[in-house]
């Protein structure tokens, strides 16, 4: 909040400075507001006289001066100074800071939407025949996480599970032959699966699927229970979704066919007995084509390379099963339009998956090709030597590259990390004691057990999927990182979750026990001004992670806002029978303070307890 209010001021500034003359232009371009980082030059610093100083044709340093003098009439300021080559840094009073505690009791702490998008979010999609793991665990956390925020930022999001149940799986064929092995008492094939939870599969299935059922029969069932599992798992975990969608819809339906057809129709696939590779250096610049020879068939090529991608992909193999790259075709479109003209599509995959960012965007823009939908970039360029290889006129790579742009624009796959996970130091092997997957929901149990050794089965699920949740986000996703268990068990301070909710627990009780109405006032202590300041900057936070992703920044931002809170009730009294007004006016501070920790639990799909 503060900080929009500063763009504002900025803003206003050089209109009102270019109205008198003294600025040639109106605008400097994005006007961003950030912590100084050092309190001594002030509370927050803005670097627009160096961003702006060429539209201005000034000197950054004149420029910022300008700007200083200007600002420095507006009663918000206690001091407006200009340092280095141009960073303009503000000292707020403490009358301005004040004023939005009052404001933060009025208006909502989430941000206002400038852009709203309608936007289709996928995310965990694995496989119906295994829980959800431990691994999954953290695209689970990060997928909600990231509906929630982009949801906050005041966009339409669509949460979706997508169920690779196609027929042509080798995966779920296996899964299958490895229940009816079980339920005939014949071992297990040696590469089926061997979980406990297969033979949990197989005892629920008995008795209710006849001894000479059909594979296919016997597969839908097996998934059927699986899906179940997983959904009660991840609802556990405090994850749900919008649609479970099934990838043999498609099939089913005959839009996997027909998407195939029009690929064919478009010329972006073709039967030829080639197959084109591209060596990719950094930034994806193509630095050689190769094309390599295939044996005569039926095969059915998407000649994805014309798109980004590093190889061409069989969409129907020889023998005329269709490949899940036919599926994502079909899939990609279908999403664009549940609902409606949806805007953008955000994927979330798991470890070792870069390769499919590429290739989903080739799917994505071969889709657009094939319906219609993309506008050729005027480009009269004749082809380069690598080029050529590629296509076969400039139309064609016109055509392509106009499509590439539309895909990169329209789909996000984000690729989240691995976890290790630590006990007493060293890296805990993650199996039960027969050797059997660790799953998601016994990590949660095992939490919970140590959090809330006394608690209701209901309790305990809460306690540990708080704590798996808090932890698996404290981390950009887009690294690896260390879950340590013996952290995660511990009920102090040193566990960030429990050390941000018993902030709040803290909160409730003194709001509770107080016999007074919180009443802003003005604060004037230092610990109160920095308790302020933290609170009004949600917003922002919530901004910055739906504009990048970045939703591990509201993690660090509750344990901030806890700390701040933690040493402003340390070093000012809250209730002082003595001092009536400013009580009333810390217990006012106490309740936006709580309003924050909520909203940014909430955001993060952890529990805000009143008491600990």
């Amino acid at each position: 909040m503060i900080r929009e209010a500063l763009a504002q001021k900025v803003t206003s500034a050089i209109v009102a400075l270019h109205k008198a003359g003294t600025l040639p232009v109106a605008s400097l371009g994005t006007v961003e507001i950030a912590d100084t980082k050092q309190p001594e030059h002030g509370d927050y610093a803005c670097n627009v006289a160096m961003t702006g100083s060429k539209l201005a044709g000034m000197n950054p340093r004149a420029l910022g001066e300008m700007l200083a003098t200007e600002l420095s009439s507006d009663d918000a300021f206690e001091a407006v100074d200009v340092a280095g080559p141009g960073f303009i840094n503000f000292r707020l009073t403490q009358a301005y800071v004040s004023r939005f505690v009052t404001l933060v009791s009025c208006v909502s702490l989430l941000p206002t939407a400038s852009n709203p998008k309608k936007i289709n979010v996928e995310f965990v999609s694995v496989n119906p025949n295994g829980p959800i793991t431990i691994g999954s665990g953290r695209g689970a956390a990060y997928g909600s996480t990231l509906c929630n925020v982009l949801e906050a930022a005041g966009n339409e999001v669509h949460r979706e599970y997508y169920v690779n149940d196609g027929v042509n799986s080798e995966q779920m064929r296996l899964f299958a032959e490895s229940v009816k092995a079980l339920l005939e008492g014949r071992e297990v094939p040696e590469n089926g699966y061997k979980g406990d939870y297969v033979q949990g599969v197989a005892d629920a299935l008995r008795g209710s699927v006849p001894a000479d059922a059909d594979l296919n029969e016997l597969k839908l069932q097996a998934e059927l229970l699986m899906i179940e599992k997983q959904r009660l798992d991840l609802a556990a975990f405090g994850v749900n979704f919008d649609t479970w969608f099934s990838e043999q819809s498609l099939h089913d339906a005959g839009e996997v066919d027909a998407e195939v057809a029009a690929l064919l129709a478009s010329n972006v696939a073709d039967e030829k007995p080639v197959r084109t590779k591209l060596k990719l250096a950094k930034g994806g610049k193509i630095e050689d084509v190769e094309v390599e020879p295939q044996d005569e068939g039926d095969t059915l090529w998407l000649r994805s390379t014309k798109f980004g991608d590093d190889m061409d992909r069989v969409l129907r193999r020889r023998d005329g099963r269709l490949t899940y790259i036919a599926s994502d075709v079909a899939y990609h479109k279908d999403k664009f339009n549940r609902p409606a003209d949806t805007d953008k599509l955000i994927t979330v995959l798991g470890p070792d998956h870069h390769g499919y960012i590429g290739r989903l965007q080739a799917v994505v823009a071969a889709m657009l090709i094939a319906e219609g939908q993309v506008n050729p970039v005027s480009n009269d360029e004749p082809l380069s030597e690598t080029e050529a290889k590629l296509y076969a006129s400039m139309e064609e790579r016109n055509l392509c590259l106009a499509a590439i742009k539309q895909a990169q624009e329209k789909l996000d796959v984000q690729i989240f990390q691995l976890v290790r996970f630590l006990k007493d130091g060293k890296p805990a092997p993650m199996r039960k004691r027969d050797g059997n997957i660790f799953a998601l929901i016994d990590l949660i149990t095992e939490i919970g057990e140590k959090m809330r050794p006394e608690g209701t089965p209901e309790e305990k699920q809460q306690a540990g999927s708080d704590v798996a949740r808090f932890f698996y986000l404290m981390r950009s996703h887009d690294t690896t990182f260390d879950f340590d268990l013996n952290l995660a068990e511990t009920k102090s301070d040193e566990n960030p979750v429990f050390y941000v909710q018993y902030a709040h627990a803290r909160i409730c009780s003194i709001l509770k026990k107080a016999e007074m109405e919180p009443i802003a006032g003005q604060y004037t202590e230092r610990p109160e001004l920095e308790l302020i300041k933290k609170v009004v900057d949600l917003p922002n936070e919530i901004s910055r992670c739906a504009e990048d992703y970045g939703v591990h920044r509201l993690v660090t931002y509750s344990i901030e806002l806890a700390r701040a809170y933690h040493h402003f009730y340390n070093e000012c009294r809250v209730i002082n029978m003595e001092d009536i007004p400013t009580s009333q006016s810390r217990l006012a501070l106490c309740q936006v303070t709580q309003i924050a920790l909520q909203t940014t639990l909430k955001l993060l799909g952890v529990s805000a307890p009143e008491a600990m």
